[in-house]
């Protein structure tokens, strides 16, 4: 079982209504796409935000979670109808016989020793009208194409690289893995941020206006997490979505965003609202 400091599963008091207004979130996304009713299990369960936005978005959905983190299992339990402590091998009979109409992987395929036989193992206990919601991290992501141009690849405890991470993907190696099962992909989607406001230093993001250019408009490059709809049934068209930072953003933050800019006016802005 991996590790992860228990400090990284703490829910700030807003952190749900931040995902909700977070266009490149993926649970934000998944949340909007659950239909009213649905039958869910979010494997991966982690301190319970994907029930949390759910529950907050309005909806009745009947869901259940797998959390191989004992601690993170205790902050999720209240949110979900069962939470089940262990990994998904260890519920298969459970996947089973529930008949779920969404699976829910978000960031989690990439924590797994071999993704192909986690994924495989998994579809092979759902019926062909289960849908699967799979997020995961985009490594080129361009914040880490120029950290790495800088010479930088540094390990952290949540974000692109975070130390639980076993496999890193793109999103044609993304594509690969899931026709290997064979899974279908009803739909991608992009979500993008900028590269100053994820988890990098402006020092290891150091670049000419050219290099930033051609990174900020090459979508690959924009897209810190990818969205899939996939599903066992044979498809031959992909949509594609788009949602976050636009190129101008991007640039428009290479040369004004500053964190300590933004904190310093959202302290002048609450003290004006509270006077």
């Amino acid at each position: 079982m991996f590790k992860r400091p228990e400090n990284t599963y703490a829910v700030s008091s807003d952190a749900i209504e931040r995902i909700l207004e977070d266009d490149a979130s993926p649970l934000n996304h998944i949340a909007r796409l659950i239909p009213e009713g649905a039958s869910v299990l979010d494997i991966g369960a982690g301190n319970g935000l994907l029930a949390q936005v759910i529950k907050k978005s309005n909806k009745l959905v009947h869901i259940d979670g797998i959390e191989p983190n004992e601690f993170a299992a205790s902050l999720a339990r209240p949110h979900y109808r069962s939470i089940f402590v262990g990994f998904s091998s260890e519920y298969l009979d459970v996947i089973h016989q529930s008949r779920y109409d969404y699976v829910v992987l978000a960031d989690v395929v990439e924590h797994t020793v071999d993704p192909v036989e986690f994924l495989t193992e998994i579809c092979d206990h759902l019926p062909t009208s289960t849908k699967l919601f799979v997020s995961l991290p985009n490594i080129a992501f361009g914040g880490q194409r120029l950290a790495l141009l800088n010479g930088a690849f540094t390990y952290v405890d949540s974000g692109l690289l975070e130390k639980t991470h076993l496999r890193f993907f793109t999103i044609d190696s993304a594509k690969a893995l899931f026709a290997s099962i064979p899974l279908s992909c009803e739909s991608i989607t992009f979500l993008n941020r900028s590269f100053y406001r994820a988890e990098f230093s402006r020092n290891i993001l150091k670049a000419s206006f050219f290099q930033l250019l051609k990174l900020a408009f090459t979508p690959s490059a924009r897209a810190y997490q990818y969205l899939f709809i996939l599903h066992k049934d044979e498809r031959k068209n992909t949509a594609q979505h788009t949602f976050g930072s636009s190129p101008i953003k991007i640039i428009f933050d290479a040369f004004f965003y500053r964190p300590t800019f933004k904190k310093t006016a959202k302290f002048f802005i609450d003290f004006v609202k509270k006077r």
